[in-house]
């Protein structure tokens, strides 16, 4: 509360001290309600047959303004100002900015009452086609409150500046193994069980997805994934978060891992090498690019709400399972596509051979209103030297390096 609060009459409105509709409080919350506040209020709580003794105080502060809930998912906020009646009459208002952004932005007025003015933040969506004509929404620049940024915000009483408020939010997620170090399942043969980063390395194809170095990695490794051919069977170096396993001459990739997200995500950054040349091995599996014509690597990345893996099985036939982000927003047996963002690759890099460059791809949503994934499965990362290397197209003399995953906020 700021400095000249009126303490012997203070308004609880809520109170949160455990499980909601499932917690008792002794006072109630009516009976704390215009309740004195000059010295601490012990409340009793009892839950699942437990009572815990609680001390409520009231922090005095010199600040007017205060930022409650933040949600970083929903990129929502609440935001308090203590206001008298006359300041309200006035005109008094809040607005927030990325720290020394150039605009400031409103947040929207919710309440007024017993002299603090309460206002929401919320993002807003930009919305567009992709290129199979379902809509997207992309997060408007500026607009809620995101991970990893420092926001000021500000209360104005007519068109005068009368406090401003630093706030930090959160820093976000990190993608385990994101860095590439350490000894990764992807870099073994043995990827079954994995339960982050995999590859299709196995006992004919071991060398897929290796550890390697190159200047521009972040640590002491980054992955190198190499495609080659047996017989003209073509295997496209590949690296996912999914399991792998082989039967026979065929491999099945079991796309998804389980990923908490405490934050909303705006694309994904990395780092990467490709060498992308012409296609010289064509099955007629149901691949696009005809023989000599330009092959393309790919990294994608999706926000998923899956019960169960999605299973794409490829060998030397016709793939089955295969499917693709930007055509199909549920997957029959698995479940929702909430975002996703792809980059294909049609050219080598430049400097070949030389160091790793940025690369970042933009999530595109779906589902903007949905809460954060829960399911079993919950995240779907995947690099492979050939976008079509399932259906047994592209070329076998492809070379992808990747490193640093990490979310853009």
């Amino acid at each position: 509360m700021a400095t000249g609060t009126d303490l012997e009459h203070i308004h609880v409105t809520e109170l949160k001290l455990g499980p909601a509709d499932i917690t008792t409080y002794s006072p109630t919350i009516d009976e704390l309600s215009d309740a004195d506040f000059r010295s601490v209020r012990l409340v009793d709580v009892t839950c699942h047959g437990r009572t815990e003794r609680w001390s409520l105080f009231v922090e005095v502060t010199d600040s007017k303004i205060a930022v409650g809930e933040v949600d970083l998912w929903a990129n929502t906020a609440t935001v308090t100002a203590t206001v008298s009646e006359e300041e309200h009459g006035r005109g008094a208002r809040l607005q927030y900015r990325i720290k020394d952004a150039a605009t400031w932005q409103e947040a929207q007025e919710s309440s007024y009452r017993d002299g603090i003015l309460t206002a929401s933040i919320k993002p807003e969506w930009s919305t567009a086609e992709n290129p199979s004509g379902i809509t997207v929404y992309s997060p408007a620049a500026d607009k809620g409150i995101f991970a990893g940024y420092t926001y000021e915000f500000r209360l104005l009483i007519g068109d005068e500046q009368t406090q401003l408020l630093e706030y930090a939010a959160a820093s976000g997620d990190t993608i385990p193994g994101g860095d590439m170090e350490g000894s990764l399942s992807c870099f073994t043969s043995n990827n079954a069980t994995s339960t982050m980063w995999g590859s299709g390395n196995n006992g004919i194809k071991s060398n897929l997805c290796s550890a390697a170095t190159m200047t521009g990695m972040g640590g002491s490794q980054c992955a190198k994934m190499t495609a080659s051919s047996t017989v003209g069977i073509l295997a496209s170096g590949n690296l996912f978060t999914a399991t792998f396993s082989m039967k026979g001459r065929d491999g099945t990739v079991g796309f998804g891992q389980k990923y908490n997200y405490t934050a909303r995500p705006k694309g994904l950054r990395f780092k990467y090498h490709a060498t992308v040349r012409t296609v010289d091995i064509q099955k007629n599996f149901g691949g696009p690019i005809a023989m000599g014509e330009q092959d393309l690597s790919t990294i994608y990345v999706c926000i998923v709400d899956w019960s169960a893996r999605r299973n794409v099985t490829s060998g030397v036939s016709k793939p089955t399972g295969t499917w693709d982000p930007s055509v199909q927003t549920d997957l029959e047996g698995s479940g929702r596509i909430i975002a996703y963002g792809v980059m294909d690759i049609s050219a080598s890099t430049e400097g070949e051979g030389k160091s790793l460059i940025g690369g970042e791809i933009p999530l595109v949503y779906y589902d903007t209103a949905c809460a954060a994934p829960q399911n079993s499965y919950t995240l779907v990362i995947s690099c492979a030297t050939s976008k079509y290397g399932d259906y047994m197209n592209g070329c076998s003399k492809n070379v992808l390096y990747v490193d640093d995953f990490e979310w853009v906020y």
